[in-house]
């Protein structure tokens, strides 16, 4: 790239990428190139949720649509797990006369501490959901055993304030209220 038509954005050290009103990429920084490792001839014009797997994908279609479709909603954070680091991501709308005209997305690398606290809460939701399986087929079968009903209703409520606090957890990573 000529020294000339550099971008501020090529100086920023946090990953960046600049998307179209159709989700597609328009620019990505050189920060963006060494963490994905990959070059920005082999993004542009990509879909900005084919630059992500799995559950990153959703999480960017659903973030880029909102700040691109809600008049109220100019940006979004949420956590981004992707090539194996754990981000704190934000998508803001880019406007100019006429409306908004596409968005940009900041990636913030998450502290080691911070990423083992994700996948310890992704850890522990699969065997939360097969107590629940657990619970829900020795329901089946306790028949009208009071106390035995008792107490399996008594674990499936624990379960679920466990489910509900690796939720709290999660949302307090990502800056939100539960």
């Amino acid at each position: 790239m000529a020294e000339t038509t550099r971008s501020l954005m090529d100086f920023v050290q946090m990953p960046m990428l600049v998307g179209d009103p159709d989700g597609r990429a328009v620019y990505v920084n050189p920060a963006f190139e060494t963490d994905f490792l990959i070059d920005s001839s082999e993004i542009v014009g990509q879909p900005l949720a084919n630059l992500f797997d799995g559950g990153g994908r959703e999480a960017v279609l659903a973030a880029v649509a909102e700040v691109c479709s809600d008049s109220e909603t100019m940006s979004k954070r949420f956590g981004l797990l992707a090539s194996e680091r754990a981000y704190q991501a934000m998508v803001s709308a880019v406007e100019a006369e006429g409306g908004r005209v596409g968005v940009i997305l900041v990636l913030t690398p998450e502290s080691a501490s911070v990423s083992r606290v994700y996948a310890f809460r992704r850890e522990i939701l699969g065997p939360l959901d097969e107590l629940s399986a657990c619970f829900a087929m020795l329901a089946e079968h306790a028949g009208q055993d009071d106390a035995l009903q008792l107490a399996l209703a008594d674990g499936v409520r624990h379960v679920e304030r466990m489910r509900k606090w690796a939720g709290v957890v999660a949302a307090g990573l990502e800056g939100k209220k539960e």
